[in-house]
């Protein structure tokens, strides 16, 4: 590593203790994804005001993350990624427990942005642990991210089904995330900060931005099954609600299952080979969604498309954060904010296409995202 480590924290106890954060940061995600019909109805939103609320949210985030460059290079990844957590966790409780509509907005857009900052100083201090460890090891991070977001939306569901949707029980939940993030502290990386003028976001060019393009396609391909794989499945298979929203899960743990096996793969066949297996999957299963009119098919393509992008966003975070000149936070940042765009332009533009001629389409052509994905898979490779 380029700077020295400032703590005594052994490698395998930072490993798992930055990867207790990504399955907090994943649960605090699903928690709040399983309240949002008792939020709206509580607050009494129609779907527009929905609508803005949810990208309020990722207003917040996508102002946080350049910012988050600048912090992680100036006071240290472990110190951002603790702050961002802390707030998080709080972020949390209040969204969940707010119905007045200017504090519900006010906090949606600090829980977007404690996400946001979260988001980029974790990867980036995660980042220093797979440089540390010397073998791959971002891929089973975001495996414990993916975990922590199945087990969040499950115990937000018991908690709301149990009479706890008040916001009670996520309050006590983000008590208890606090708790954690206390008791791994001290085992969290941390790398002397060196502030510089590569070291802060940059406007998006050369690799970063290539980067940050091919994060922005695949997670447009996620948020697209997440607003759509349930109206694909309805309209083609003539699936029931609930069935649908099983279909959507069959691309859930697939790619949860695939990045703990990731970082195995990546070492044993290199990171340029698995992206590209990773963007012909992508293609393949959703060519299969959009085509197919037998709900079995229909997720089995979602599966697909589960595997295929498990490993492709911490294979061009890992690159992002190796970028020269920069550090591994304002690498991170650069592409990461160009890259969550695409969970706001992704379900958008398949709105559109699918109103100017059908789901199915819509689907269909997204799935040369893939494609692209897996002709520029060399920006990967270590160099």
């Amino acid at each position: 590593m380029t700077a020295a480590l400032l703590n005594t924290a052994s490698i395998p106890a930072a490993r798992w203790a930055i990867s207790s954060i990504f399955f907090l940061n994943g649960a605090g995600i699903g928690l709040w994804a399983a309240h949002v019909p008792v939020v709206q109805a509580r607050a009494g939103l129609d779907t527009g005001v929905l609508g803005l609320l949810l990208l309020t949210i990722a207003a917040g985030a996508m102002s946080a993350m350049p910012v988050t460059g600048w912090l992680t290079a100036r006071f240290s990844t472990r110190k951002v990624t603790l702050c961002a957590g802390f707030i998080f966790a709080i972020m949390t409780a209040l969204l969940t427990r707010s119905s007045e509509l200017l504090p519900l907005f006010l906090t949606a857009f600090g829980f977007g942005a404690s996400n946001g900052a979260m988001d980029v100083a974790m990867n980036a201090n995660a980042s220093e642990v797979e440089t540390a460890r010397g073998v791959p090891t971002m891929s089973s991070f975001h495996g414990f991210f993916s975990l922590g977001g199945l087990a969040g939306a499950a115990l937000g569901g018991l908690l709301i089904g149990i009479g706890f949707g008040d916001g009670s029980g996520t309050l006590l939940t983000s008590i208890v995330t606090m708790a954690v993030f206390a008791l791994v502290a001290r085992h969290v990386l941390k790398v002397a900060a060196h502030a510089g003028a590569a070291s802060h976001f940059a406007l998006p060019r050369g690799p970063a931005l290539f980067l940050g393009l091919l994060a922005l396609l695949c997670m447009a391909v996620e948020g697209a099954l997440v607003d759509w794989s349930a109206l694909l499945l309805t309209e083609r298979t003539g699936a029931s609600a609930a069935s649908a929203a099983l279909g959507y899960s069959a691309f859930s743990v697939a790619m949860a299952a695939c990045r703990f096996a990731g970082d195995g793969l990546v070492l044993r066949y290199g990171a340029q080979r698995i992206m590209v297996v990773g963007g012909l999957a992508m293609l393949a299963g959703l060519a299969l969604a959009a085509l197919s009119t037998v709900y079995a098919l229909t997720a089995l393509g979602f599966a697909l498309v589960g595997l295929g992008a498990a490993n492709v966003v911490p294979l061009i975070f890992g690159a992002a954060a190796r970028l020269p000149g920069m550090s591994a936070g304002g690498g991170l940042a650069t592409a990461a904010t160009v890259g969550y765009t695409g969970f706001l332009l992704g379900p958008v533009a398949i709105g559109w296409v699918a109103s100017q001629s059908n789901i199915a389409i819509a689907m269909g052509g997204l799935s040369l995202a893939g494609l692209v994905i897996a002709l520029s898979s060399s920006i990967v490779r270590h160099k």
